[in-house]
C-alpha cells in the first residue's frame, strides 16, 4: 500500500517535471497561448518548492509577453521569495534583472525599479562575471536614458567591454542595439544610431529572432522619420508590421500604429495617417496599459509593505536579542569583575605573606652569612699571626743561619778559586733578597690595627712597608679622617685594604697604586687603584676567602655598595662607598 501511494507520487512529480519543461520550451519560442495551457494542466500544490519556484517564474515570462505586466510582476516576486528560501542567488538575481526591465518599461512614475536594480548590481559586483557586469551595465545604462544620456554612454561603453569578454554575440548585438537608440533618440549622431543598429540586425538575423528583427526596422524607421525621410520612414515600419511577432505583441502593435500613423501625417497621407490611428487606438484599449499600471503599483506596494514589516520585526527580535545579549555580557562582566577582584586581594595577601616570609628568610641569611663571614675573617686573622710567626721564628731563623753559614765561607774564600767568586757573590745576593721578602711578609700578613691607632696610620704604616719590600710606590691619601670610626669596622676596612694591595702585589704588575681615604658627613669613601694590567670585570667568580666576590657581601652587609673598574693594560680602580652612622 505504501508502495504504491510513493510509485503514484514519484509518476505525478515526473509528469509535473515534464510540463515545467514542456513549458519552458513554449516560452522560449514566444508560444504564449500553448504555454499557458500547459500551466493550466500542473497542480502547483503538489510541486517540490525548486520546481514551484520555476513555475511562478515561467508564468511571469509568459504573462509578460502577453503585455499582462501586472501578473508578470505578482509571479516574479512569488517565485523570487521561494528563490530566496532555497538560497539560489543566481536566481534571485535573474529575477531581480527581469524586474529593473518590467518596472522600467512602464511610464508610471511610483514604480520603483531601484532597490532590484542594487540587488543584482550587488550580486555581479560579487561574482565578477563579466556576463553579469555587461548585463548590469547595460541595465544601468537603459535607466538613464531619459534623464542622464550622459551617464547611459558611459554604462553602455562599460556594458561592451565586458560584453566583449563573454564572446557572447547575441549580448553583444542586444548592447549596440541599445547604443543605436540612445544616438538616435537622445543625440544628433543619427548617422552613428543606424551603424549601431546594423551590427545588431545582423546578428538578429543569423539567429533568427523575428520580434528584435521588427525592433531594429522600427527603429531605423524613426532614424529616417528625424531626417525627413519619410518614405523610407514608412517602408521600413511597413517592414515590421510584416513580421510575425510573438512578444508583447498588443504593446508593439499599439506603438507601431502610432508611429506609423505620425509618419504617414507628415508625408501628408492623410487617409493613411487615419487609417493606423484607428488602429492604435484598438490596440491601446486591448492593452489596458493604465490599468495594469495601478495593479503593478498595488502589487508593489504590498511587497514593500511586507518586506518592511518583515524586516521591522526582524528588527524587533534583533533588538531583544541585542539586550538579552547585553544584559548576559553585563552579568558575565559583573561576575568577572569580582571574582578577579577577588583573586586580586587573595593574590595580594599570598604575596604579602611570601614578602614577609622572604623578608624574615634574609635576614636569618644574612646574620648568618654575616656569622659565617665573621668566622672566616677571625680564623684568617689567626692563621695570618701563625704564618708571620712561622715565617719570623722558623724560616727565618733557618735563612739567618744559612747566611751565617754562608760568610763563613766567604771568608775563606782566597782559599777557592777565582771563577767560584761570583758564583759566592750571587748566592749571598739571593739569600739577603729571600731573607729580606720573608721578612716583609712576615710584617705584611703581621700588620693591624693597635688600640690606640685608627684606620689610617694603620693603612699608611702597612703602606710603607710593602712599598720598601716589593718596590711598588703606594700613596697614601686622605682627607676628614681624624675621627676614629667603630672599631669593628675599621678592622674589616683594614682588612680590605690589604686584600687588594696583595691582589695588586700577585696580580697587577704594577709600578704604581693609591688609596684615597675620605670622610665626609655621614658617608665614607675608599678608592684604591693601580696602573698595572688590568682584568675582566664580569669573570669576578664566588669563592671562599678574601676575594673580590667576598668583599663585595662583606661591604653589602654594612649597607655599602662596591664599584670595580678595570681596563686591560690601564689598571684597576676598586671603589667602595659606606654610609657611617
Amino acid at each position: 500500500m505504501l508502495f504504491t501511494a510513493s510509485l503514484c507520487l514519484a509518476v505525478s512529480s515526473f509528469a509535473q517535471n515534464k510540463a515545467l519543461k514542456v513549458v519552458d520550451s513554449l516560452v522560449e519560442n514566444k508560444q504564449i497561448k500553448e504555454a499557458y495551457l500547459w500551466l493550466e494542466k500542473v497542480d502547483t500544490t503538489k510541486l517540490s518548492t525548486p520546481n514551484k519556484a520555476n513555475y511562478y517564474y515561467l508564468l511571469a515570462q509568459n504573462s509578460l509577453l502577453d503585455n499582462q505586466a501586472n501578473k508578470a510582476y505578482l509571479n516574479y516576486l512569488r517565485s523570487k521569495k521561494l528563490y530566496l528560501q532555497m538560497e539560489d542567488n543566481e536566481k534571485v538575481a535573474d529575477i531581480n534583472l527581469d524586474l529593473v526591465v518590467l518596472l522600467n518599461a512602464t511610464d508610471f512614475e511610483n514604480l520603483n525599479y531601484q532597490p532590484f536594480l542594487n540587488e543584482y548590481l550587488d550580486y555581479a559586483k560579487s561574482k565578477e562575471d563579466p556576463l553579469l557586469l555587461a548585463k548590469a551595465n547595460m541595465q544601468v545604462g537603459k535607466c538613464f536614458i531619459n534623464s542622464q544620456p550622459e551617464k547611459t554612454i558611459y554604462y553602455f561603453k562599460e556594458a561592451l567591454r565586458f560584453g566583449k569578454q563573454t564572446k557572447d554575440t547575441l549580448l553583444n548585438a542586444k548592447i549596440n542595439h541599445n547604443v543605436g537608440v540612445l544616438y538616435a533618440e537622445h543625440t544628433s549622431h543619427l548617422d552613428s544610431a543606424l551603424y549601431h543598429y546594423d551590427i545588431a540586425f545582423k546578428e538578429y538575423k543569423k539567429h533568427d529572432l523575428i520580434d528584435y528583427m521588427s525592433y531594429i526596422y522600427n527603429n531605423r524607421a524613426t532614424v529616417y522619420e528625424k531626417q525627413k525621410k519619410f518614405d523610407l520612414a514608412i517602408q521600413n515600419y511597413l517592414k515590421a508590421d510584416s513580421l510575425p511577432i510573438k512578444e508583447f505583441r498588443k504593446k508593439n502593435k499599439q506603438l507601431l500604429y502610432g508611429f506609423v500613423a505620425d509618419a504617414y501625417e507628415k508625408n501628408a497621407q492623410y487617409d493613411k495617417a487615419l487609417e493606423y490611428l484607428k488602429l492604435h487606438l484598438v490596440y491601446k484599449d486591448s492593452v489596458g496599459e493604465d490599468v495594469q499600471n495601478t495593479q503593478i503599483f498595488d502589487i508593489q506596494t504590498k511587497y514593500e509593505t511586507e518586506k518592511k514589516e518583515k524586516e521591522n520585526l526582524k528588527l524587533k527580535q534583533n533588538k531583544l536579542w541585542l539586550l538579552i545579549a547585553l544584559a548576559i555580557a553585563l552579568l558575565l562582566l559583573t561576575t568577572s569583575y569580582f571574582v578577579l577582584r577577588h583573586q586580586k586581594n587573595k593574590k595580594k595577601i599570598t604575596l604579602k605573606e611570601k614578602e614577609v616570609q622572604q623578608e624574615k628568610l634574609e635576614k636569618l641569611l644574612k646574620s648568618q652569612e654575616l656569622l659565617s663571614i665573621d668566622a672566616m675573617i677571625e680564623g684568617q686573622e689567626k692563621e695570618r699571626q701563625r704564618i708571620a710567626d712561622d715565617l719570623h721564628d722558623n724560616l727565618g731563623s733557618l735563612l739567618a743561619t744559612l747566611k751565617l753559614h754562608f760568610h763563613n765561607l766567604k771568608v775563606k774564600r782566597d782559599r777557592l778559586k777565582d771563577e767560584e767568586d761570583m758564583l759566592f757573590k750571587k748566592t749571598d745576593d739571593l739569600i739577603e733578597e729571600t731573607y729580606q721578602k720573608v721578612r716583609g711578609m712576615a710584617h705584611a700578613k703581621n700588620a693591624g690595627i693597635d688600640v690606640n691607632e685608627s684606620l689610617l696610620p694603620a693603612v699608611k704604616n702597612f703602606a710603607s712597608k710593602v712599598s720598601i719590600i716589593n718596590k711598588l710606590v703606594i700613596d697614601v691619601i686622605d682627607d676628614g679622617m681624624d675621627v676614629r670610626l667603630d672599631s669593628a669596622l675599621e678592622m674589616t676596612l683594614f682588612r680590605i685594604i690589604q686584600e687588594l694591595i696583595t691582589n695588586i702585589i700577585k696580580h697587577a704588575n704594577a709600578s704604581e697604586a693609591q688609596i684615597h681615604l675620605t670622610h665626609y658627613g655621614n658617608a665614607l669613601n675608599i678608592l684604591v687603584e693601580d696602573d698595572g694590567v688590568g682584568f675582566d670585570v664580569s669573570k669576578i667568580e664566588n669563592k671562599e676567602g678574601m676575594g673580590l666576590y667576598s668583599i663585595q657581601k662583606r661591604i653589602e652587609h654594612v649597607d655599602g655598595t662596591v664599584t670595580i673598574e678595570s681596563i686591560k693594560e690601564k689598571g684597576t680602580s676598586v671603589i667602595i662607598d659606606i654610609p657611617i652612622t
